[in-house]
């Protein structure tokens, strides 16, 4: 897995909506009519995974899918993006970037539901081309506000690791790290970390940090160490990701070429 500075911790749970934009593998690969669709009922399963989770290991984290198409070929975005389900069809929100900002939704739709696209200049072309469709997850803090008092980073941290827990089959569940930080993605990636640790509403000086592909990361514990009671982000939009520590996290995903990793 890649990691960018823009993504605090992105697992790829589904990098392309294979029935509909599936790669061409034979000789003469299926083409694209006006309106094309296939099976959610994969999509539809990851999702509830998730939903499923008991309430209270998701009032504080919570598993969080950005579903966006990547134009490749210089053309436009689909005419119309929607679910259907016997008959009835409900349209998602695709915003110029190509982001669907409603798709959560479709956790809540019919197994037998299908995912369709209404893409009039890509009729006739070979399914695959042209355009991609990418489905990311994040295990993120809901209240990125800028205070996060320490009982609930650590509940955060308990919490995160259920969530991983789900990614990956029941026998590999055991090797699930730890959280033990978290770590700070701004939305814009040129911000400069800027964070303090409070103590009764008043900043507290030392705390140390790590450093994961461009992110700030800092230990609960040394909050704990600093006999802080909570943690004050700054510097703009961001959110706030359970995470382990850094040379665990190295093991699952790598940095751009111009980002770096390391101790401060």
């Amino acid at each position: 897995m890649k990691m960018m500075k823009s993504k605090a911790i992105t697992l790829t749970a589904l990098m392309m909506w294979t029935p509909v934009l599936a790669e061409a593998n034979d000789d003469a690969p299926e083409l694209r009519e006006r309106i094309t669709c296939s099976s959610a009922k994969k999509i539809i399963r990851l999702i509830n995974k998730f939903q499923g989770l008991d309430a209270d290991k998701r009032d504080t984290v919570d598993m969080l899918f950005d579903a966006n198409f990547e134009v490749q070929d210089g053309g436009v975005l689909p005419e119309r993006v929607f679910m259907r389900d016997n008959g009835v069809e409900e349209n998602f929100t695709v915003d110029e970037e190509g982001n669907i900002s409603d798709f959560s939704k479709i956790g809540k739709a019919s197994k037998t539901s299908e995912l369709c696209s209404e893409d009039p200049s890509r009729e006739g072309m070979p399914r695959g081309e042209g355009i991609r469709f990418n489905l990311t997850s994040d295990v993120t803090f809901l209240e990125n506000t800028g205070y996060h008092d320490l009982a609930t980073l650590k509940d955060g941290l308990k919490d995160g690791k259920s969530h991983y827990k789900k990614m990956v089959p029941a026998p590999m569940r055991v090797i699930v790290p730890k959280m033990t930080y978290v770590m700070i993605d701004y939305e814009n990636d040129d911000t400069r970390p800027q964070f303090t640790a409070m103590q009764a509403q008043t900043p507290t000086a030392g705390l140390d940090h790590a450093t994961f592909c461009d992110n700030a990361m800092i230990k609960i514990e040394d909050l704990e160490t600093l006999g802080a009671d909570g943690l004050k982000v700054m510097g703009g939009p961001y959110k706030l990701a359970p995470v382990p520590d850094p040379k665990t996290l190295a093991k699952f995903a790598g940095c751009a070429e111009d980002e770096e990793t390391k101790e401060e």
